[in-house]
Parts: structure tokens; sequence; C-alpha cells
């Protein structure tokens, strides 16, 4: 699969320097343009609902307090989803911190990308292989490093390119890449096994 071209970040770039400035209809179309899928990568990253409706909710805040200071550069979507996945690792430390302290698992595991799709690339037989196929991924992913979850839903879900996948991530692209290989074959080591025929 290809990644997703930047395609429209330079009117993105447009739109958070008005919103900088004040205009409340260019921030709002940016939370249209970008809200749902935003969303989808936090509750993959969070596998819970709740939690990823009150941190897209946050990212936009973070987004609208941060736009007077943005600089346009063509890379808005690394710049946004870099906010939301510095939300999702401290929701995460949060929750180990907690699992800690209380002695509770960590991890939510039944609510893990519940009504989320799998990724364009798969492309079941039946409703059936693909509920299955969607949770042994998403099974799969809550074991991942949040790095190397972080770098493969947003290569595999968001389609951006190694070098956005490295900004959105601050790290390099050679760092990146690496992520993206670990990430992969941890998830293949993962899928192996998964009695998925039906």
């Amino acid at each position: 699969m290809e990644p997703r071209a930047a395609s429209d970040a330079r009117g993105d770039d447009a739109l958070v320097e008005a919103a900088g400035r004040g205009d409340r209809d260019a921030f709002r179309t940016l939370v249209e343009r970008w809200g749902p899928r935003v969303g989808a990568f936090l509750q993959r990253t969070l596998a819970s609902r709740r939690d990823a409706e009150d941190l897209t909710q946050e990212t936009f805040l973070r987004v609208y307090r941060a736009a007077p200071r943005y600089r346009a550069e063509g890379h808005f979507p690394a710049w946004l989803f870099r906010i939301a996945g510095n939300l999702a690792r401290q929701e995460l430390r949060r929750r180990r911190l907690v699992s800690l302290l209380l002695g509770e698992p960590a991890e939510r595991p039944e609510e893990v990308f519940d009504s989320m799709p799998a990724p364009q690339s798969f492309h079941p037989e039946s409703p059936l292989r693909a509920d299955a196929i969607r949770r042994a991924v998403a099974a799969a992913m809550s074991r991942l490093p949040v790095r190397q979850r972080l770098a493969v839903l947003l290569r595999y879900y968001e389609e951006m390119p190694t070098t956005e996948i490295a900004r959105a991530l601050g790290t390099s692209p050679h760092a990146a890449e690496s992520l993206l290989v670990r990430g992969t074959r941890a998830l293949r080591t993962l899928l192996r096994d998964q009695p998925l025929d039906f």
C-alpha cells in the first residue's frame, strides 16, 4: 500500500494560520476535516472509545492554543498526529501507574478496537472473518511497545510516508523506519498462530 500523500497540507496550513488569527470557521473546518481521523487513531492506540473522545478534544484544544505560533511548512498532519500521539503516550503511562498502584490491568482488551475497521489492505471473504481479523489485529497491536504501535498505525491506517511518521514521532526517518520494521515483524509473529479459518 502506498502511503497517502500530504494532499491538502498547504490548505491545512492556511486554516491553522487563520485559526491563529481568531478565525473560528477555519478552526471548525480543521476539526471537521481531521477530527474523525484523530479520533480513530487515538481509539486504535488506546483501545478505549471514551479516552479517545476525551483526547481528541484535548488534541484540538492544543491545536487551537498553538495555532498563533504554528509555522506553516506543509507538514500539518505530522504536527497534528504528534500532538495526539504525545497525549496517547501520556495516557498509557498514566494507565500503567494506576495499574501498578491498584493492581488492575493497564489495558482493557474487551474494548480493543471494537468498532474500528481493518486497514484497507484487508479484503476478507465474509463479515465473520473480517471481525476475527479486526479483533486479532487489535489484540496484537495492543501488545506492541507504544512507539512501534504509533508508527504502524500512522503508516497502515493514516498511510503516512516514513518522513512524516518521523516528524509525528519526533525522531529521524531512519529511527521511524526501524520502528515500522520492528512493529510489523512483531505483529506478524503475534498473528502467525491466530485461528482465523471459518
